[in-house]
């Protein structure tokens, strides 16, 4: 007979803003290249740390390291997923109601991970070519 594994209870909304917090607070250790301050057991021991925080918050389950790790990688892509969906709200025309606003933990995880990470940036030395088009047609 199989053993059954036993799933921990998802994650809650305080449980993820907590986390998305608490990367902030280490994320130079989290998010930094690796070199000679910022090693594979650096961040391995960051993780544990925002597991223990998280444990002693929340006593009730007991989360591991990786279950951090993990859940923050899917805060992430869902955070993403929401500011993209908030951008895109923002610039549409046409009044109507306001865009809502990003939850908490979106707007924690945009502070970690900056402009850049969210959104797709071009080139910083990259030419538009709607304007040479633009141009094109003033000089005709």
């Amino acid at each position: 007979m199989e053993k059954k594994r036993n799933r921990k209870p998802n994650w809650t909304e305080e449980q993820g803003l907590l986390l998305a917090q608490l990367v902030n607070e280490h994320k130079g250790m989290l998010r930094g290249k690796f070199g000679p301050t910022v090693t594979s057991q650096g961040k391995r021991r960051a993780w544990d740390t925002i597991s223990q925080t998280i444990n002693a918050s929340f006593p009730l389950v007991v989360r591991t390291g990786d279950d951090c790790e993990k859940r923050w990688y899917v805060l992430q892509s869902k955070a993403k997923d929401e500011i993209a969906a908030h951008k895109r709200d923002s610039s549409l025309t046409g009044g109507g109601p306001p865009a809502k606003r990003l939850s908490q933990v979106a707007d924690t995880v945009f502070q970690v991970l900056g402009h850049s990470e969210v959104s797709v940036t071009g080139l910083p030395t990259g030419i538009d070519t709607s304007m040479m088009q633009a141009l094109e047609m003033q000089q005709r």
